[in-house]
């Protein structure tokens, strides 16, 4: 696992080269970096190998060019530019062997990112077993408690118009009852 602990400052110094270079490895994903309270921090691991494949690349130019010291100076110095184009090529290749493999990382990365997006919102639209369950249940009772007020209400309807039909049946006895003496009287 890398380890995320380098600001872009102290990698340029550690390189030698400048914070824009930086920027721009980061960019071309030959550097890759975390983000934390608005610092940029870089890999030590890969600040190393960077630094391994500077030194590296240093050297034997720095090998060669006192190598070629004592030769002619016109054959030395097509030989150095020759060698040090060379050096330039096989570090070049180096990191594009090295942005393939981050391009691959990264669509890894991107796969993985989508999935667990998928997921989450699987798992924020799912409702646990359990508590599915227990909220069936709740449900249930509580439909069985409306029920069982509806079976109530019903009743006391139909008791209401039972009431209402015999009070009108009354009221109806004694019209009849005060219009016969009223006739009559």
């Amino acid at each position: 696992m890398k380890t995320y602990s380098i600001t872009r400052e102290k990698a340029a110094k550690m390189l030698g080269i400048s914070t824009r270079t930086i920027d721009r490895y980061i960019r071309g994903w030959k550097l890759s970096y975390k983000k934390v309270a608005n610092k940029v921090l870089l890999a030590r691991e890969e600040l190393d190998t960077l630094q391994s494949d500077f030194s590296a690349l240093h050297q034997e130019i720095n090998t060669e060019i006192v190598g070629n010291h004592n030769s002619k100076s016109i054959v030395a110095r097509s030989s150095i530019e020759e060698s040090i184009d060379e050096k330039i090529d096989k570090f070049f290749l180096i990191f594009k062997e090295k942005d393939k493999i981050l391009e691959e990382k990264n669509k890894i990365i991107f796969m993985l990112q989508q999935r667990v997006s998928e997921l989450e919102g699987k798992i924020h639209n799912m409702v646990a077993l359990p508590d599915y369950n227990k909220e069936k249940k709740e449900a249930i009772v509580e439909k069985e408690k409306l029920e069982q007020k509806i079976d109530q209400l019903k009743g006391k309807v139909k008791n209401e118009r039972v009431k209402n039909i015999v009070f009108v049946i009354i009221s109806l006895v004694f019209i009849i009852i005060a219009a016969l003496f009223i006739v009559n009287g």
